[in-house]
């Protein structure tokens, strides 16, 4: 039995490989979407570091009408920008009275590329956007914390934790990571957190 479950995770493996050339970009907005996967590598940091979040060619408005586009009867729980996988994606999380959805839309291009639509097991609080500064504006106030001097910013979240709207900003240099939690509607810095 061992040795029928290696064959078939190695058969699996090889499959992904071949399909990986005809779909690549599906497979890695896939992998998005699935998980949040740290990939430590230094081509990955080459790339982010060369990706400004500040101001993406697709708003987070354009990213969100895209969304309901597709979903219009649903609530949207959270949102956010990715500079992983050789360029820059929103993931939208949203809601319905039946169905969960994810999506990964392209930040350059609008496209949405990967969208799974689950039955709804879990209640989450859902965005509410009449209030919310814009993610450029929760940059700058992030940015402006002396924690992050000499750190570039390479994503973004924005979600209701506590009952709260809330952007959490992410900043690397090198090996060393800080995440920044920004007030979604005040702008107010709640929280820095270092991983080293």
């Amino acid at each position: 039995m061992f040795k029928k479950i290696i064959i078939t995770s190695a058969a699996l493996m090889l499959l992904t490989a071949c399909l990986n050339d005809e779909s690549k970009d599906n497979n890695d907005a896939n992998n998005q979407v699935s998980t949040k996967t740290e990939v430590n590598t230094t081509n990955e940091s080459a790339v982010n570091a060369n990706v400004d979040i500040t101001n993406p060619t697709v708003s987070m408005k354009e990213a969100v009408d895209t969304f309901l586009e597709a979903y219009p009867d649903a609530n949207i729980e959270s949102i956010d920008l990715d500079s992983g996988f050789g360029g820059l994606h929103y993931k939208i999380d949203g809601f319905d009275s039946a169905n969960e959805y994810e999506a990964v839309i392209d930040a350059e291009t609008k496209e949405m590329k990967v969208n799974e639509v689950e039955a709804n097991r879990d209640r989450e609080e859902a965005l509410d956007f009449s209030n919310i500064i814009e993610p450029n504006e929760a940059i700058e106030k992030a940015s402006a914390k002396d924690e992050v001097n000499g750190f570039t910013p390479t994503g973004w979240s924005l979600e209701v934790e506590n009952g709260k709207s809330q952007y959490s900003i992410e900043y690397k240099k090198n090996a060393d990571e800080i995440e920044i939690k920004v007030d979604a509607t005040t702008g107010e810095i709640l929280k820095v957190e270092m991983n080293d």
